[in-house]
């Protein structure tokens, strides 16, 4: 018992020198608590920095209700209008309006409208169209109003492409017409330029600011803070979950399929989505008969409203030139000065 005696206070001294304060020990537990705070941070950043694209993206691309009243502006304009639907390729039934023109022998345009839009988005072009002989399809790509398919699958061109198809392969097939031209806005433009590409029964075709491949419109338009390689794990992200091919989605690869029909290309100096620099690539890869109009100011959406819609009756008299009268409409460049329109 001596000896424990003796031997109990030395070791508990060596035990408390081993140890930590109790200061220490805080220190220790506050570095640990920052660090796990600063990791979550870290993990956190890096979360909403891969998500956040992704989200962007999603809402970009969905469509707009599509509520009952939807025909509303289109009847207040006194249209008589046909409710119809047609198939796909694929087995989907898509939506639309047919406005019929005065002549059931009259040529007949499609419109393909942009990302996020549906087939009210071609209201606005009605009354031009109609009063000048032209028969009229409005309708809704797949997921979009009323038409057949996931809401929310866009695919910048691709499967709308083949919607265009459809709209066409009805004109022709159900309504008889022959005589059959598209006017697209943005990705519908280049919707329009992939089933013209391939599909003979289109014979004319005006594109509305298109862009050159989906790859490079999502690269020149990355924000300054978003990763190149993190653009680009999106797009694969939503190629997979889609099932499109980029490759597929590339106007400049095949415009020059359409001739000997002809494409009239119309694009703002102002459009801050797509260059000039890319669209005049677009139009030097056409071959003739081909025009590019450039509208100075205009922007992205601007160039469609108001400008479209003031420009109808240029439109429309190189669509007869097309369509009714089987010349070659103008071609080349034309600059169309910014106080004609009320740009935006």
């Amino acid at each position: 018992m001596i000896r424990n005696r003796q031997l109990n206070p030395p070791l508990r001294q060596h035990e408390a020198a081993l140890s930590p304060s109790p200061r220490m020990g805080g220190k220790r537990s506050l570095r640990l608590r920052v660090g796990r705070i600063v990791a979550g941070v870290v993990a956190g950043v890096s979360l909403l920095t891969l998500v956040a694209p992704v989200v962007a993206e999603t809402i970009a691309v969905l469509p707009p209700l599509f509520g009952g009243r939807a025909a509303k502006e289109l009847a207040d304009l006194g249209l008589a209008y046909e409710e119809v639907a047609f198939p796909t390729t694929d087995g989907l039934t898509l939506r639309g309006w047919f406005i019929p023109a005065a002549r059931s022998d009259a040529p007949a345009i499609v419109y393909a409208p942009a990302t996020g839009h549906d087939q009210r988005s071609g209201v606005s072009l009605a009354p031009a169209f109609h009063w000048a002989g032209y028969h009229l399809l409005l309708f809704s790509y797949r997921g979009h109003a009323r038409s057949d398919g996931r809401p929310g699958a866009f695919t910048y061109g691709d499967a709308e492409s083949r919607d265009v198809d459809a709209a066409v392969r009805y004109l022709y097939e159900t309504r008889g017409i022959d005589r059959i031209g598209v006017v697209g806005h943005s990705a519908g433009a280049v919707s329009a330029i992939l089933s013209a590409a391939r599909n003979p029964h289109l014979g004319a075709v005006v594109a509305v600011a298109p862009f050159n491949c989906v790859a490079e419109i999502w690269q020149s338009n990355r924000p300054a803070l978003v990763p190149a390689f993190l653009l680009d794990w999106t797009l694969s992200l939503a190629e997979k979950l889609r099932g499109f091919d980029r490759a597929d989605v590339c106007p400049v690869e095949v415009v020059d399929r359409i001739a000997p029909r002809p494409l009239l290309v119309i694009h703002g100096t102002a459009d801050q989505r797509i260059s000039e620099t890319q669209v005049r690539r677009l139009y030097g890869a056409a071959r003739e008969p081909k025009a590019l109009w450039l509208v100075e100011g205009a922007s992205h959406s601007g160039i469609r409203s108001p400008v479209l819609d003031d420009l109808a009756p240029q439109v429309i008299a190189f669509l007869d030139g097309a369509l009714r009268e089987g010349r070659a409409p103008a071609s080349g460049l034309a600059q169309v000065p910014s106080g004609r329109f009320k740009v935006q």
